[in-house]
């Protein structure tokens, strides 16, 4: 699988990294993966879902039963 991009970080970044376990640095970076996997997926899939409304939105002027839906200004 071709990752297009990658968040990285050093642990130098971080304040009182020095009193971690190499085991507690291993599960923190887990779950740091875990997490903006998660959250850049929300994004897209929003990203999506507000497309689809914005085309529907534009798309509103074509549908003659429902001359009013169009929200920019105007008659049908």
């Amino acid at each position: 699988m071709n990752r297009p991009f990658s968040i990285k970080f050093n642990w130098d970044d971080f304040d009182n990294t020095s009193e971690l376990t190499s085991f507690q640095k291993y599960r923190i970076k887990t779950l740091y993966e875990d997490r903006v996997h998660a959250a850049i997926q929300r994004i897209i899939n929003q990203s999506v879902k507000d497309k689809k409304r914005r085309r529907s939105e534009l798309n509103a002027h074509k549908d003659m039963t429902h001359p009013f839906d169009l929200d920019i200004g105007g008659q049908g």
